[in-house]
């Protein structure tokens, strides 16, 4: 009886000490938030908001406090204001035509960090009006790259083609403008909804004939006529995904029926030498380019499309039946590329290099794709090949720029992608409660169950994953991520590490396309693609990483929660970081042995989006998954809830090419447009009165066009000269985006000044 009582005393004793521990962290803590607090404060009063914002949210990092979520509150609002003042001032100038004004008291508005997608359109307007169009181009596609809607990117993108090459509409009737809509539209989904197949022919098929039968040809130094022939380009079979097995609509075909109705379109001129130059018509492409340059003489990528004329030409040189398959190699690269299928544009290069290796071209092309990469050793070997090859003393210095720079970029893009992953490693720590993993202060977090915001929608939070932690918070460190996987792409835009945790911040950005952009480079390397969710099934209820392979689906498991949401490590380690392995590097040798269920596909029946979760129905079971999202409520009724959970759904058909998966209807169903009654569509209203939305703050990244200030931003830490590294981007952003699609106008360009994208 005397060692029971002890042992109670004991017990008793040691839950206070615990107790008693708990709130000593809790004060030390509210402690750290009233200095930081502080600082905030002073900050606001100098006028400095966004900084007093940051500093704010900071404090939340330690401990929420209901004081900070106030003076957050208070601080968006004044935001608001102050730019909702600077844009009504800003128009008057604009409107009086005191467009250098304009530009200043917009830069300053931009400081503030809010509504940043239409103070740059503002901007791109008072710029271009300045006549000062590379720069009004580059706010324009930072407006665009912050705009989730795609109306609204299609307008933007209008004004891009506009601003590049000075073409303002076509007078059309209005069946013409549905058809150049509809190729509008698909030259922005190629590899997803649009091939670039067409039924013009391979235009080296007649001198292949004349090889065949001995009768000597003209030449191939000369351009062979383009001629309808049998032979067609038929892309190779996707390696990482299935989604091509379905039918997808020909962009080059829709644009070639065009033709005769855009005959003076410039845009059009450039898609259709796109076009040619996929399907092994280099000559035809030659003459396509030629004509967009006499057709648009001040357009802003001129020097870009000299650069690829000069190369077309120089495949036109190659005699013989190896010339002929290194063309029709390169028109597979320049398909996969568009496409974004980098594995097979790299193999076929290097197929092109057995076939001719003394062909210096072909070295330039796989030393810029392997820097893309991040590939250091390979891109040295090539660049330094290309050396020994080429002739000219300009290309000759133009390689021993990128040789200069291998050694420091990667060195600076391993410090951001360590950046990166250190603050989307705590906030997916936090979000699933995994403290075990991390820092013992987080025991003093007030997590919660993550839950939507009005009452009559308490019913649905089951649906949600993951706890709740200050929305504020998360989104200042999501845009902090950001910045650093922005001086990484800017560095490797083919970096498989950055866009591994740059597809996880699209996802919480709540943008798939951009997701899956990243998410297409991740795979073409052959690493999975994955986020993050909670499992919910038979008698389980866990946080794990989905991995996305070609073959199937690994559910990895991070902690187990009871009823009360208490968090319980798995089995077995879940890789160093407790995170599955948040970033997998593309030479790893990965052999883990993780908790975690395997399924392959024929395990799988079927994939679909059921509100804001998904549903796998495998043989035996039904396993729900709960994505995890940290910036805002998750949506869970109506439209947005579908919208949400399709953007993860869609990686489920396009890796492991799951082609029977269900997506929500992203459109209000009848019952929905009677009733009106979920609000959670507004949510996102509620996260700051400043303007911030998911898309907007992470929103220059995957267009990487403000190469300069970013270059800038990375410069302080290395010795490399900002021309030599300028010169080295140009021309990865040559190989990488020189052949993308321009958008046809089909209206004016409209240069109103705008207080609002609609």
């Amino acid at each position: 009886m005397r060692t029971r009582t002890v042992l109670l005393v004991f017990l008793l004793g040691s839950a206070l000490a615990a107790d008693n521990l708990e709130k000593t962290q809790k004060k030390e803590l509210e402690a750290q938030v009233k200095t930081m607090t502080a600082e905030a404060q002073r900050l606001a009063n100098t006028g400095q908001l966004a900084e007093a914002r940051t500093k704010y949210a900071e404090s939340q990092a330690l401990i929420e406090m209901k004081d900070v979520t106030e003076a957050i509150k208070h601080l968006d609002e004044e935001i608001h204001k102050r730019v909702k003042d600077t844009l009504s001032e800003s128009r008057k100038l604009y409107d009086s035509r005191k467009f250098k004004e304009a530009a200043a008291a917009l830069d300053q508005g931009m400081k503030l960090q809010a509504f940043q997608p239409v103070l740059a359109y503002d901007l791109a307007l008072s710029y271009y009006q300045l006549g000062e169009r590379n720069k009004a181009l580059e706010y324009l596609r930072k407006a665009k790259a912050g705009t989730a809607d795609p109306k609204q990117k299609q307008k933007l993108l209008h004004l891009i083609t506009f601003f590049t090459t000075g073409e303002n509409g076509l007078p059309i009737n209005d069946n013409d403008k549905g058809r150049i809509s509809q190729v509008n539209r698909l030259s922005e989904s190629i590899g997803v909804e649009a091939s670039l197949a067409d039924a013009g022919g391979d235009e080296d098929s007649i001198i292949e004939a004349d090889i065949a039968s001995d009768t000597p040809s003209s030449g191939t130094a000369s351009m062979p006529p383009v001629t309808p022939a049998s032979l067609k380009i038929t892309p190779p079979a996707n390696s990482h995904s299935n989604v091509n097995a379905s039918p997808r609509s020909s962009l080059c075909n829709a644009l070639g029926e065009l033709k005769s109705t855009l005959v003076t379109s410039p845009s059009a001129t450039f898609n259709l030498a796109n076009c040619a130059e996929t399907n092994a018509r280099a000559a035809e492409a030659v003459r396509l380019l030629e004509q967009y340059l006499e057709m648009a003489p001040s357009a802003l990528d001129g020097d870009e499309v000299h650069t690829r004329i000069a190369d077309l030409k120089s495949l036109l040189m190659l005699p013989g039946q190896s010339g002929i398959e290194i063309r029709r190699l390169y028109a597979a690269v320049y398909g996969s590329l568009a496409e974004r299928k980098y594995d097979r544009a790299l193999a076929d290069l290097n197929k092109a290099a057995d076939l001719a290796p003394e062909f210096a071209l072909t070295k330039w092309k796989l030393g810029l794709l392997y820097e893309a990469m991040g590939n250091v050793d390979q891109a040295r070997e090539n660049f330094t090949r290309y050396q020994q090859l080429t002739s000219e003393q300009g290309a000759k210095d133009e390689a021993a720029l990128h040789l200069s720079t291998l050694d420091a970029k990667r060195t600076k893009y391993d410090e951001e992608i360590d950046e990166a992953d250190d603050i989307v490693s705590d906030l997916l720590g936090r979000a699933m409660k995994l403290t075990f993993n991390g820092s013992e202060k987080r025991s003093a977090l007030r997590v919660k169950r993550a839950r939507v915001k009005k009452k009559e929608e308490n019913k649905a939070r089951n649906r949600v994953g993951g706890f709740a932690i200050p929305f504020a918070y998360a989104q200042q460190q999501l845009m902090r991520a950001s910045e650093h996987l922005q001086i990484a792409l800017a560095l490797f835009p083919l970096g498989a590490e950055a866009h591994e945790l740059m597809g996880l911040v699209f996802l919480q950005a709540n943008d798939g396309r951009s997701a899956v952009k990243s998410f297409d480079v991740v795979a073409s390397q052959g690493l999975p693609v994955s986020f993050y969710a909670e499992m919910r099934g038979h008698k389980q209820d866990q946080a794990v990483k989905c991995e996305l392979h070609r073959d199937g689906l690994h559910l990895i498991s991070l902690s187990s929660y009871d009823k009360k949401g208490n968090a319980t490590p798995p089995s077995k380690p879940a890789g160093e970081d407790g995170l599955g392995d948040l970033v997998i590097e593309p030479a790893a040798d990965r052999q883990p042995a993780f908790d975690s269920l395997d399924l392959t596909l024929a395990d799988i029946k079927k994939v679909e989006t059921d509100k804001g979760v998904l549903k796998l129905k495998l043989a035996k079971q039904e396993i729900t998954l709960a994505p995890i999202y940290l910036p805002s409520f998750t949506p869970v009724e109506g439209p947005p809830a579908r919208r949400f959970a399709n953007n993860y759904t869609r990686l489920f058909v396009r890796y492991p090419g799951l082609e029977d998966s269900k997506l929500g209807s992203e459109g209000m169903t009848g019952g929905e447009k009677f009733k009106m009654g979920y609000k959670i569509a507004n949510s996102t209203l509620d996260i700051a009165m400043s303007g911030f939305t998911p898309i907007s703050a992470i929103s220059s990244v995957q267009d990487a066009i403000d190469i300069t200030r970013t270059i800038h931003s990375a410069m302080a830490s290395l010795s490399v000269s900002f021309a030599t590294w300028e010169r080295s981007v140009d021309d990865q952003q040559q190989l990488l985006a020189g052949k993308e699609f321009k958008t046809i106008p089909i209206q004016p360009a409209n240069l109103a000044f705008v207080q609002e994208l609609k």
